[in-house]
């Protein structure tokens, strides 16, 4: 390419100067990354289908079904300080929860009460 743009130019005809190649500037276009983002937040992941309100998930949030605290967890409740376990009694709504014991404390919010 280079030796047919010398000849051209020693015969005498006009050579056009070539425009350098664009450098990457590393610019986002922003309006297509938002529009990217709007179309993931459209669909489930993989499909193209619109999402419906029953797939959605709240993240970090517990389900109501999930609220309890499971009975294999009793044996890390019991790990706790009585403060402990009176703070998180407090938190969860347990009656009663001033005049109980450790264990009694553990056995409640184990129970979901």
């Amino acid at each position: 390419m280079v030796e047919a743009l010398i000849e051209a130019k020693a015969a005498g005809e006009a050579v056009e100067k070539a425009e350098p190649a664009a450098q990457p500037t590393g610019v986002v276009d922003l309006v297509e990354a938002l529009r990217a983002s709007v179309e993931g937040a459209r669909s489930p992941k993989g499909t193209g289908e619109k999402a419906s309100t029953s797939d959605k998930t709240v993240r970090g949030k517990k389900s109501a079904a999930k609220k309890h605290t499971k009975a294999s967890d009793i044996g890390s409740l019991r790990s706790l300080t009585k403060t402990e376990l009176y703070e998180k009694a407090t938190k969860a709504g347990v009656k009663g929860r001033s005049g109980m014991t450790h264990d009694q404390l553990a056995d409640a919010l184990a129970k979901g009460s």
